[in-house]
């Protein structure tokens, strides 16, 4: 038995034909049909049932058991395969959402240059759920995440190391920016700029929306967090960010949301359970999750 087998295997559970599958594979069809005959002799049950008089197949139970398992095996091969070839180039993958990173690199570029590690990392900049989806798939060693509340995931190291209310932000010559926090519930007249689908703010927003019985009146969505914060600056409407996103220099208005028991916007770091890290990556580690970064 090899793990072609369980690649012969998977795609014919998947295509219900074996012309197909040797097809994908270049490779006859009589290589498919001894490929399964090797995975029924080693796991003592039949896996697939041909019905010639109809031209079809079926997967037995036996089958979606191994196909269930094959699966999980295949990918943690080929998460083996990435981690090793990165091993040995010596570099770290670290995944940097744009918010978190102007707000926390900074504070950390310091000690990676002190601790020699700056040259060794690769960084990339993508909001938290593409970054997550890039850590599960082996692309990413690190990233540091967003998200809106505690982030729990039974295949990651989480370490949460910061947390941050969601804010309203105005110009300074808008009324509000008179006040220092308001209740979401009496920006129903107001023009709001908020972030694309994909960002962290876009769960906590329907958050805030479902709470209250009328919809925010949403005039522009970016992905551009400078962007959004330009068009607040020119009145063009009011924006909802989380506090660590507004600087000094913005000039801008951040207002306190009233509204209990709201999501707050949390920072974690974060790696796979299953990573075995080199002794560079651990000292990266440490930095990373030291209380001092935040």
């Amino acid at each position: 038995m090899n793990t072609r087998d369980f690649e012969y295997f998977l795609e014919l559970t998947d295509t219900r034909n074996f012309s197909q599958t040797a097809e994908k594979f270049a490779v006859s069809q009589p290589t498919i049909t001894a490929a399964i005959k090797r995975l029924e002799d080693h796991f003592q049950a039949q896996l697939i049932i041909r019905d010639r008089r109809h031209h079809e197949i079926s997967v037995t139970p036996a089958g979606e058991q191994l196909a269930s398992h094959a699966a999980i095996i295949l990918h943690q091969l080929d998460l083996a395969k990435q981690d090793i070839a990165w091993d040995q180039k010596s570099k770290i993958r670290f995944g940097l959402p744009p918010i978190i990173g102007s707000y926390l690199f900074p504070k950390i570029a310091v000690d990676l240059i002190a601790a020699g590690l700056m040259p060794q990392l690769e960084t990339f900049e993508a909001g938290s759920a593409a970054l997550l989806d890039q850590i599960k798939d082996g692309n990413l060693d690190f990233a540091l995440l967003g998200a809106s509340g505690p982030l729990v995931d039974p295949d990651l190291h989480v370490i949460q190391i910061d947390t941050a209310p969601f804010v309203i932000i105005t110009a300074e010559n808008d009324p509000l920016a008179r006040q220092t926090h308001v209740p979401f519930a009496t920006l129903a007249d107001r023009q709001f700029i908020t972030l694309s689908e994909g960002f962290v703010h876009t769960r906590a927003f329907s958050w805030f929306q479902q709470q209250h019985t009328f919809t925010p009146k949403v005039v522009y969505r970016t992905s551009d967090v400078l962007l959004l914060k330009r068009l607040v600056t020119q009145n063009v409407g009011i924006g909802f960010l989380t506090k660590v996103a507004i600087q000094p220099d913005d000039h801008l208005a951040s207002l306190k949301i009233d509204d209990p028991k709201q999501p707050a916007f949390t920072i974690s770091f974060v790696y796979r359970q299953d990573r075995v890290l080199t002794p560079t990556m651990n000292r990266f580690a440490q930095i990373l999750s030291t209380p001092k970064v935040v």
